[in-house]
């Protein structure tokens, strides 16, 4: 395959949708992804932190817990050390789980 193989996935699937050539189809999708790109964006990190830790689907244990300490926000658990979690009594499995879930959404 090309080097832009996902491109022109994407290119072929919105011809399907909208039945436009592939050479139409390809510069509006690209048009596209330039406004995308130019226009700012809010940052994920703010509008994320003030939201209940519920959006983050850990295990119910981990919620449970957390909950039973009073974190209730994701803003309260970023603001909590690990050593802060163990020293309430979370498992090395909820510390584990929380790290891992907060660097996946770059926290």
């Amino acid at each position: 395959m090309t080097a832009h193989k996902d491109l022109k996935k994407l290119i072929r699937r919105r011809m399907l949708k909208t039945g436009e050539s592939y050479t139409a189809a390809r510069r509006l999708f690209l048009m596209m992804e330039e406004a995308n790109m130019t226009q700012p964006k809010k940052p994920q990190e703010q509008s994320a932190l003030g939201s209940p830790i519920d959006r983050l689907e850990l295990t119910l244990r981990t919620a449970r817990a957390l909950k039973q300490h009073d974190i209730r926000t994701i803003e309260q658990l970023v603001g909590t050390t690990e050593r802060d979690l163990a020293d309430a009594g979370l498992a090395m499995e909820s510390r584990i789980e929380i790290r891992e879930v907060l660097a996946s959404r770059g926290m």
